[in-house]
């Protein structure tokens, strides 16, 4: 089994009405937005969140027989770890 991170980016949109006491228009938007970084409004995030975009990037990770741990980025062209320059065998690239 070959070993890969994945970063991943979901960008949502959660639209919804919460009812505030306040003195001004600031001041209601103040309060919702101190609920929402207080974590007081979680429920109505996920119940009125929808996902507007997604992205997935994976990265494979290797070990050489050396000991190293590296990624593909940090590979050479010609397939060998980028620290003491051992080959990695084909397998691996599979």
């Amino acid at each position: 089994m070959k070993q890969f991170t994945v970063r991943t980016k979901v960008i949502s949109e959660a639209i919804f009405d919460v009812d505030i006491e306040a003195d001004s228009h600031e001041e209601a938007e103040q309060i919702v937005n101190e609920m929402i970084w207080n974590d007081e409004l979680t429920d109505e995030l996920r119940i009125h969140s929808s996902i507007d975009d997604e992205r997935y990037d994976a990265t494979q990770w290797f070990v050489c027989t050396c000991g190293h741990g590296f990624n593909e980025n940090q590979m050479t062209d010609n397939e060998e770890c980028p620290k003491c320059t051992t080959p990695i065998p084909a397998e691996e690239f599979e």
